[in-house]
């Protein structure tokens, strides 16, 4: 299956050796993110940091393995679903835009996410963390 993952799904793999991290590594899905979401990572090092105990060179090489799987979106290639999923997930969520665009402008069986908000739209599948450990 291919996934969009959401920002969530990508700290919840970096703070804590889990099924989630080992999904993300696994073969068995493609997954996806827009390029924003690597970004926001990135933004949530320090809070990774003290929650993990590790440093921010450890932090930033546990997110490049996981890239590794991950196939980044670049934000140029979802501007054409842009204003689709403002208008969609804008009023609920601005942070939730560029998932959604994803999922729109990527061929995609949905989006993972255990974001709240984001499950309230319709128009794209959203997968549970457990959801996605059903599937494995």
């Amino acid at each position: 299956m291919k996934f969009i993952v959401n920002t969530n799904i990508v700290l919840k793999a970096l703070i804590k050796s889990s099924k989630v991290r080992a999904i993300l590594l696994s073969p068995n899905h493609q997954f996806y993110v827009p390029e924003y979401a690597v970004e926001e990572t990135e933004k949530h090092l320090t809070l990774t940091m003290e929650k993990t105990g590790l440093s921010e060179e450890e932090i930033k090489l546990a997110l490049s393995v996981l890239l590794t799987n991950i196939r980044v979106i670049p934000s140029e290639n979802i501007l054409a679903s842009w204003n689709e999923a403002e208008n969609i997930i804008g009023p609920i969520d601005r942070g939730d835009v560029p998932f959604l665009a994803a999922a729109l402008s990527t061929p995609c069986d949905g989006i993972w996410s255990d974001d709240k908000d984001l499950k309230r739209q319709t128009t794209v599948k959203v997968w549970s963390t457990r959801q996605v450990i059903e599937l494995v």
